[in-house]
């Protein structure tokens, strides 16, 4: 692989010279279909996203990038681009459409002789960029996939720009755990970038101080809740959602169950792929009578959850900018965190921060049914709704891919 990028052509990096958060439009909460301009072409990389795309009951892969990307491409269909999306090839037939975004099929997620392997991946996730015929790549994550899909910006066959968006505070410093050549080639994608969009000015400011790079803050977006709540703010119940990874530090919700013998807590959620911390933490939960570990539940019992339990709880050590949070607020539900994306949650009133696992506990306890429960419950719509509704952010990206073509 590395032999491979040496020899490849290197294109002229265009750091990004903004440094604002882009400006939410006072149209952005309508639909927004622009004919003075021709529409960028905007082909997102997501490899995981086929199950989320075509809406199966119980997607593959769990996870915020998962989860974000096909609202982002369906977003921007709405918003008037020409959208589409490339994942892994699970068999699907190629070129299917769902909701106006067509979706290309690049290599499987596994198999393969492993010496040339990264070469054969490379060569169909550029194949498809090359079907996409896009303006703008857009990828979000650190991984091997950020270098590949800003080289095979080079191949395509009109002058494409590559976008590449921030997923977690891990993604700043360059460096990835255990990946010594993966970081060398999400370094140079990450420097060979049109334009990188952090999600919180914490990002912002660690990606500069780590990389020497700058990023425009752009927050992203979850589809607005269109049920109707069902909650008892008096109701003893928790929700635990995401990946059992050892970033999200379950132990502590079991700890925390354990002090809050009368709250029910659910867990829905498993490893992306099975590891030796989530055999251990489910082999832990199942002697802890109040908590119920669903795994993956289909949309419909994962939106009843978010409807009916009284609290999100997010004991993660390391986030970007949680999508549960979004789904949650968007649905009336406060959090309880370990984690404050750029302090908006103490700050705006969204909940209650945690830097223990006995204060997880007594702000479990504390909070249902009362007054600070019913305001914030109010707060945390109002904030959804003005800041991160899919019109308003597709908006914003859209306005960020015309100003990266027109340079």
């Amino acid at each position: 692989m590395s032999r491979f990028f040496h020899a490849a052509p290197v294109f002229k990096s265009a750091q990004n010279s903004g440094t604002g958060i882009l400006p939410v439009s006072s149209e952005s909460h309508g639909q927004d279909v622009r004919a003075t301009t021709a529409a960028p072409r905007v082909c997102i990389i997501g490899l995981k996203c086929f199950d989320h795309i075509a809406e199966k009951p119980v997607p593959q892969y769990l996870g915020g990038i998962e989860t974000q990307l096909p609202i982002l491409a369906k977003g921007l269909r709405r918003a008037g681009c020409e959208v589409s999306l490339v994942t892994f090839d699970h068999g699907h037939a190629d070129g299917q459409t769902f909701d106006g975004v067509r979706v290309f099929k690049s290599y499987p997620s596994s198999g393969g002789v492993k010496v040339i392997r990264s070469f054969a991946r490379a060569m169909k996730l550029w194949q498809a960029m090359r079907t996409a015929d896009a303006d703008i790549y857009l990828q979000m994550g650190a991984g091997s996939e950020t270098g590949l899909t800003a080289l095979g910006c080079r191949f395509v066959p009109r002058a494409a720009k590559f976008v590449f968006c921030l997923a977690s505070d891990g993604d700043c410093s360059g460096t990835l755990a255990n990946a010594r050549m993966e970081s060398a080639v999400y370094r140079y994608g990450i420097r060979h970038a049109g334009l990188v969009i952090s999600q919180t000015l914490s990002q912002q400011k660690n990606l500069e101080n780590a990389l020497g790079l700058k990023s425009t803050v752009i927050p992203m977006a979850v589809a607005a809740s269109s049920s109707v709540s069902s909650r008892n703010e008096n109701a003893k119940s928790v929700l635990w959602l995401g990946r059992l990874m050892p970033e999200k530090r379950f132990e502590w919700l079991l700890e925390a169950a354990k002090r809050c013998p009368e709250f029910q807590f659910h867990v829905a959620g498993t490893p992306n792929q099975p590891s030796g911390y989530a055999a251990s933490v489910i082999a832990m939960a199942s002697s802890v009578p109040n908590v119920k570990v669903h795994g993956r539940l289909a949309r419909p019992e994962l939106n009843k959850l978010f409807q009916t339990c009284t609290l999100l709880c997010c004991t993660s050590k390391l986030e970007g900018f949680p999508t549960t949070f979004l789904e949650a607020w968007s649905n009336g539900m406060p959090v309880v965190t370990t984690f404050d994306p750029d302090g908006i949650v103490q700050r705006n009133g969204l909940g209650r921060v945690a830097t223990t696992i006995e204060e997880v506990a007594a702000h479990v306890k504390s909070l249902p049914g009362t007054s600070e429960y019913s305001a914030m419950s109010v707060a945390v719509k109002k904030y959804y709704a003005d800041n991160h509704s899919v019109p308003a952010i597709s908006r914003r990206f859209r306005d960020a891919f015309e100003a990266l073509i027109a340079k």
